[in-house]
């Protein structure tokens, strides 16, 4: 069996939703396998400068604060919002396809680390420094990973993960998929709550 968590770095209600996935994983314990996946929700036309998303965020953040207990920082809310980084998920992406060649099983919580790094701390998830920061706290070869994060071989198996995810037909983060064995089961479309995907699960198993 396996739990299948669809993601994307830069989506606000997937920053909401990690938690939940950690705890159900937690709860699922060793017996169920675990793979988290980037889903691309800024690429190519969907990229834009984080400024141009202010209006969008500043009201749609209380939400997803009131829905999921996460929060959102100042320099986030207040600072990033103001810049014209340019919002792309490609590249935190690329960063989580390595970080899972090096250590798979701590994927979820690096996954992690970067929402916390752009919508708490507000530091851009293009930038090499802030991959510095967070690749260390693992104790892996940070220039060995940022060089991987240039070549083209991690870019293309990003790539082909994006795909896999498109071809599913989820358009929309953040996902969840429950595989039993025999089927694949879409147990969460869009922030749900632990108890539901836990209800959910056991009638899959049951």
């Amino acid at each position: 069996m396996k739990l299948i968590y669809i993601y994307d770095a830069l989506c606000g209600w997937c920053y909401g939703f990690t938690p939940v996935i950690t705890s159900l994983r937690e709860q699922l314990g060793p017996n169920v396998d675990f793979e988290i996946l980037s889903g691309g929700m800024f690429l190519s036309a969907n990229r834009r400068p984080a400024a141009a998303m202010y209006n969008y965020i500043k009201q749609a953040h209380t939400q997803v604060e009131a829905t999921t207990g996460i929060k959102f920082g100042e320099p986030f809310l207040e600072e990033y919002l103001h810049t014209d980084d340019i919002m792309d998920s490609e590249k935190p992406a690329i960063a989580l396809t390595i970080f899972k060649q090096y250590l798979p099983e701590k994927a979820l919580a690096f996954a992690h680390d970067m929402q916390l790094a752009l919508n708490y701390d507000g530091k851009s998830l293009n930038e090499d420094a802030t991959y510095r920061e967070l690749i260390t706290k693992y104790q892996l070869p940070v220039d060995e990973f940022l060089a991987k994060m240039k070549e083209d071989a991690s870019r293309y198996d990003t790539v082909q993960e994006f795909n896999q995810v498109e071809q599913w037909g989820i358009t929309g983060f953040p996902a969840a998929i429950f595989d039993d064995g025999k089927e694949y089961f879409l147990i969460a479309k869009g922030y749900t709550p632990l108890d539901k995907l836990q209800e959910v699960i056991k009638k899959i198993r049951s």
